[in-house]
């Protein structure tokens, strides 16, 4: 099955609290999440209304460094617990089932389902592309849950954006790549994600020299979002 990555905080919600997938407890950020009728821990994306997209991960952050004006919503993806009992074992399918039949039951206008299809991937990434979405996730049909771990059973694909740019500046020590726009326009910096071949090259090479990076899109500040060299010309 196939579903849209929204842009935002990964948090797990339950019977009137939430946290982090790393443990950082966010009950009092978001008081809208607080449901106290129902027994279940749900998986999901805290996300921030957008513009040019459904989602937008600098309200996210915003909002949850502090900023209670900021308005949120949460899009569930999975269940984990239910009725104190762990069901990470069932199939994704029976768990999604489950899922649609807990959201229902909440009935609160701060927290959904995040919609998803099956074997129309494709399809599904041509609308992603075009709202500006991050992407889509891929997950494999009879697959549990397992925390605390990156699986297989679950594959991110990433709507790119792809950008011709200069770089400026390359420092060692760890390896970090200053970026410009061809115009000038400062896009900031990269120091993870190199491969083999591109960090020979940087190595080789006299500034300012250009290459094609891909991006996660672009910050409310419009500099490139978790990029990485794709190649140098």
């Amino acid at each position: 099955m196939y579903e849209p990555k929204f842009d935002g905080i990964r948090l797990l919600v339950g019977n009137n609290f939430s946290y982090t997938r790393h443990g950082t407890i966010t009950t009092s950020n978001f008081p809208e999440l607080h449901f106290s009728k129902y027994d279940v821990l749900l998986d999901g994306e805290l996300i921030a209304p957008g513009t040019n997209a459904p989602d937008n991960f600098t309200g996210a952050m915003a909002r949850f460094s502090g900023n209670k004006e900021q308005p949120i919503s949460y899009r569930a993806f999975d269940i984990i617990s239910y009725k104190s009992e762990s069901i990470a074992r069932y199939p994704i399918e029976e768990r999604k089932g489950l899922l649609t039949e807990v959201v229902s039951k909440i009935d609160s206008e701060h927290i959904n389902l995040v919609p998803y299809v099956h074997t129309e991937g494709l399809t599904l990434f041509n609308v992603i592309k075009e709202n500006n979405m991050e992407g889509i996730i891929a997950k494999r049909l009879g697959s549990s849950y397992v925390p605390g771990t990156r699986s297989d059973n679950w594959r991110k694909i990433i709507n790119w954006s792809y950008h011709d740019c200069i770089v400026s500046k390359v420092s060692t020590r760890p390896l970090t790549v200053q970026l410009q726009s061809i115009d000038g326009d400062y896009l900031g910096s990269i120091s993870i994600g190199f491969t083999k071949e591109i960090r020979a090259e940087l190595h080789s090479k006299q500034v300012p020299f250009s290459c094609k990076v891909k991006a996660r899109g672009l910050t409310s500040g419009e500099k490139l979002r978790l990029p990485q060299i794709v190649s140098i010309n």
